[in-house]
Formats: structure tokens, C-alpha cells, sequence
């Protein structure tokens, strides 16, 4: 690769940018009467690492100053931002929960919900997907998604989710279902953040070069040439070389990765020519 198409790309490279389709959908995570405040400082941390910018605290049973402590702001780190511009709704009244909860979700176009339940089909208001299998909604409008949370001790209730529009299960272990709201919230947000946006490697500040096909085939003549050397029956020369080739093939192999296995396996090929020197004088 020469030194212009090098600097070309580099100057190009975008290592993580939001597809198009899907430039209009601004997500909200809401945390229903979250119970712990390392949690809540933790899910505003992993909001940061994956792009997500709004956080709302709904009737939260933790302290309000709490929630805002310096402690929290460790569990935040760079996060800190997205904990201090929270929304957080207090509510006097118990009573008034489901009614008020209610009304924050009508404010949303598309409300997901996320539960711990859900392996047994019995329950059919708890009938859930893996977020693998999520569909998002590719929309010409802004369109507004509330990711639901519920607390540690017991997830979102049945009423709370029969107001949601889908339900998601993350698939665990039969011994141990129950997963930590802030490591949840993490495996959620990451695979929601993989389908919104393109993730590329092999260009940056300090960029990996990726080896380029004509260099690649000078290591599949070499290997060819070693097939040879070694006389491997006919009828498995073949399968020999395209195996070794789907496996390179597969592999995002960089130039200095590319630049090593080419220096071994030439070195392999220099001795068996040492070892047979009239072979290639016939």
C-alpha cells in the first residue's frame, strides 16, 4: 500500500459513527425505583462507554443525595455528566406510581422493557427476546425509545411491563438467572450500540495496516511451493492449500502479522530447496 492511500485513510477513518438509518432514534434508559446508588453511578458509566446521554430516575427508593454523592461519581467516572443531568422524579405519593409512570412512558414513541423472567412461557405478559434479535425501527422522524430498567430486588412489575412495547430477556445460566441491573444494563446498551452503528478497525491516529490481497497471494505461492516440496500425496494438495488459505482468508491479517508468517514460511521453503538442491534443476 503506498504512502498516499495510507494518509488518505487515516484522515478518512471514522472508528464508530451511527448509521443512517438510524440517525433519528435518540434513546432514553429510565430506571424504575432503583434501589442502589453504586448501580445507578455504574449504568451512567456504561452509558458513556457506548453512547447513550439520557438517564431518568424514576421514584427512585435510594436517596436523592445519595444518588448524587461523591461516592456515586466513583462509580460514574467519565460518566459524571450523564448522572448529573439525570432526570429524577421524586414522587410524594406512592399511590400515584403506576399512574405517573404512566405518563412518562406516553412520551415515548417506542418503549422497550428488560426482565430477569421469562424462560417459562407460562406467563404470557412475560414473554421475552434475546436483544440479539431485536428489530429497531428505522424512522424519517425523530422517534424517541425508553429502555426500562427495574429495581435490583425484583425487576419491573406486570403492569409496569404490559406498558411497554417489547420485553427483553438476556439468556443466562439455568443455576443463576438473576444479573446485576448495572451489568444488564451494559450487555443491553452494547448490543443495541453494535446494530446503530458501524464499527470498523484497522485505520486510526496510530493505525493498524491491513494486509493488502497481492501481498497475501505471495504467501499462498510460498505455501504452494512448500505442498510441493514436501510431496504430500495428490489427491490432499489441494484440500492442504485451500485449507490454509481459508483459514488466512478469514483472518483480518495486518501488513507486520503478514511480514512475519511471510518470513517463516520463506525461511521453511529456503531449507527444503537446501535439502533437495536439484530438484528445481531438472
Amino acid at each position: 500500500m503506498n504512502k498516499k492511500k495510507i494518509k488518505q485513510e487515516i484522515n478518512e477513518f471514522q472508528e464508530t459513527y451511527r448509521i443512517n438509518e438510524y440517525k433519528n432514534l435518540s434513546f432514553t434508559i429510565i430506571l424504575v425505583q432503583p434501589e442502589n446508588a453504586g448501580n445507578i453511578g455504574s449504568i451512567a458509566r456504561v452509558m458513556e462507554n457506548f453512547n447513550f446521554e439520557n438517564l431518568i430516575i424514576f421514584n427512585p427508593i435510594e436517596k436523592v443525595g445519595k444518588i448524587l454523592s461523591y461516592k456515586t461519581q466513583g462509580f460514574a467516572m467519565h460518566g459524571k455528566n450523564i448522572l448529573f443531568n439525570a432526570k429524577i422524579i421524586e414522587l410524594k405519593d406512592q399511590n400515584n406510581h403506576l399512574t405517573e409512570y404512566k405518563n412518562l412512558l406516553e412520551t415515548f414513541d417506542y418503549v422497550i422493557a428488560t426482565t430477569a423472567r421469562g424462560k417459562s412461557y407460562s406467563n404470557i405478559k412475560r414473554l421475552a427476546i434475546f436483544p440479539e434479535d431485536l428489530t429497531l425501527p428505522m424512522s424519517v422522524k425523530s422517534l424517541r425509545i425508553a429502555i426500562l430498567f427495574g429495581k435490583e430486588s425484583r425487576g419491573l412489575t406486570n403492569e409496569e411491563i404490559s406498558l411497554a412495547d417489547i420485553l427483553l430477556r438476556i439468556p443466562t445460566s439455568n443455576k443463576y438467572s438473576a444479573l446485576n441491573l448495572s451489568h444488564a444494563c451494559g450487555i443491553i446498551l452494547y448490543e443495541i450500540f453494535k446494530k446503530i452503528n458501524i464499527l470498523t478497525i484497522g485505520r486510526g491516529e496510530n493505525p493498524v495496516l491491513l494486509a493488502e490481497k497481492n501481498d497475501r497471494l505471495i504467501l499462498y505461492n510460498i505455501v504452494k511451493k512448500i505442498i510441493e516440496k514436501l510431496k504430500i500425496r495428490p489427491y490432499k494438495e489441494e484440500n492442504v492449500f485451500f485449507a490454509f488459505k481459508n483459514i488466512f482468508g478469514r483472518s483480518l491479517m495486518s501488513t507486520k502479522e503478514l511480514s512475519l508468517i511471510l518470513g517463516l514460511f520463506s525461511k521453511v521453503n529456503t531449507i527444503l530447496e537446501s535439502l533437495n538442491p536439484y530438484e528445481n534443476k531438472i
